[in-house]
């Protein structure tokens, strides 16, 4: 499967796995100038801005794949949503979700890593 259809196709099991967790999905793949974001989730009042990274084969891909250079423009680019949308900095929430596809047992399996 080419990249960009395995990540189009992650976000989509992501987007499923938050919602069967409390999370009501507010907007997909948001962009501003600095950056995109892929999922814009509330849950209890909290705004989770999520990056999302699915991965083939090892499961030893890890909570490293989002960059501190990618984190920075993920703030960036949150604070120009929360600006826009009037959001109050103290119930935001900056998160990882990695997805790690196993083709041979034909799973997947999810790793959810909060960053502040």
């Amino acid at each position: 499967m080419p990249r960009k259809e395995l990540g189009n196709w992650g976000e989509g099991l992501a987007c499923d796995f938050l919602k069967r967790h409390g999370f009501e999905i507010v907007e997909r793949n948001y962009h501003t100038t600095f950056g995109e974001i892929d999922i814009i989730a509330v849950k209890s009042g909290d705004y989770y801005f999520i990056e999302v990274k699915t991965r083939q084969g090892s499961e030893f891909a890890n909570d490293w794949s989002v960059t501190n250079s990618k984190k920075r423009k993920m703030n960036q680019t949150v604070r120009a949503y929360c600006f826009k949308q009037n959001i109050n900095g103290d119930s935001i929430v900056l998160a990882s979700l990695i997805l790690f596809v196993n083709r041979v047992r034909k799973t997947v399996s999810f790793r959810f890593c909060v960053f502040c």
